[in-house]
C-alpha cells in the first residue's frame, strides 16, 4: 500500500473535525474522520462531479461551518480538507490504477485499534473492558461513509438495467465494499462462501483490503462509462 498521506495534515484535519463532533446534537450521530474519508473517497470514485463542501453539507448539514467560525477555524479546515481531497484523488489517478491493477494505491484514514493500542487504552483508564469490546471493527466507519455517499447519490450510481453486465459488475464491487460492515453471522458467512475460494482464511483485514481494491476498480469503472 503506497503511503500518500501527509500525516501532519491528517492530524490537523482530525483535530478540527473534533470541533464539529463536539457541536453535534446528542440526538444525532457524530461523524468521525474515518467516515468523512470514506465519503470523500466514494465521491471521487463515483459518477458525480462534486466538491468537498458538498460532502460537508451532506454529512453535517448546511450550517456546519458555524462551529468552526466561532473559533475562526473555517479557513484552515477547508485548507486541510482540500489537501486530503487532493491526496485521495492523486491516489486514484486512473493512469496509475490501470498501469498497476494489482497495486494498492489507496491509503485511507482509518482509526486502527490493534491489541497493543487496546491494552494502552485499558491501562490508562481511557476505556473500560466493556467499551473496548464495543469498538467498531477495522474499516467499518470508513465503509459506512463510502456507502452513505453511494446512497446519497444513488440516482447517479444505479443507472444500469438490473440484468446488464454493468449492473452486475457494479453490484459485485459495492458488495465487496459493504461486506466490511457485515456483522459476524449467517449473511457474512454466506458472502464469504460465495466470494472466496473454499478454505481461504478471510478475516476483517482481508475484507477491508478487498474493499479498497474494489474502490480502485470503481474509479476505473466509472471512467469507462463516461
Amino acid at each position: 500500500m503506497s503511503d500518500t498521506i501527509d500525516h501532519q495534515n491528517a492530524e490537523r484535519l482530525a483535530a478540527l473535525l473534533q470541533i464539529l463532533v463536539a457541536a453535534t446534537p446528542e440526538e444525532e450521530t457524530a461523524v468521525p474522520i474515518d467516515m468523512l474519508d470514506g465519503y470523500l473517497t466514494a465521491l471521487i470514485c463515483g459518477p458525480v462531479v462534486v466538491t468537498p463542501i458538498q460532502a460537508m453539507d451532506a454529512l453535517f448539514g448546511e450550517d456546519w461551518a458555524d462551529a468552526l467560525d466561532e473559533q475562526d477555524a473555517t479557513e484552515e479546515f477547508m485548507s486541510v480538507l482540500h489537501e486530503r481531497w487532493n491526496e485521495i484523488a492523486d491516489s486514484l489517478n486512473p493512469e496509475a490504477l490501470a498501469a498497476s491493477p494489482e497495486a494498492m494505491q489507496l491509503t485511507p484514514l482509518i482509526t486502527e485499534f490493534d491489541e497493543a493500542t487496546k491494552a494502552d487504552l485499558l491501562s490508562q483508564g481511557v476505556l473500560t473492558a466493556e467499551q473496548l469490546e464495543q469498538l467498531p471493527p477495522n474499516g467499518l466507519m470508513w465503509v459506512e461513509g463510502f456507502m452513505q455517499a453511494v446512497d446519497d447519490f444513488e440516482e447517479a450510481w444505479y443507472i444500469f438495467d438490473s440484468e446488464s453486465e454493468e449492473a452486475q459488475m457494479l453490484d459485485a464491487m459495492l458488495m465487496s465494499v459493504a461486506a466490511v460492515a457485515m456483522a459476524p453471522g449467517e449473511q457474512r458467512e454466506a458472502y464469504i462462501a460465495e466470494a472466496y475460494d473454499e478454505g481461504e482464511e478471510v478475516d476483517q483485514d482481508v475484507l477491508l483490503d478487498d474493499a479498497l481494491f474494489s474502490a480502485q476498480d470503481l474509479r476505473l469503472f466509472w471512467i469507462q462509462q463516461s
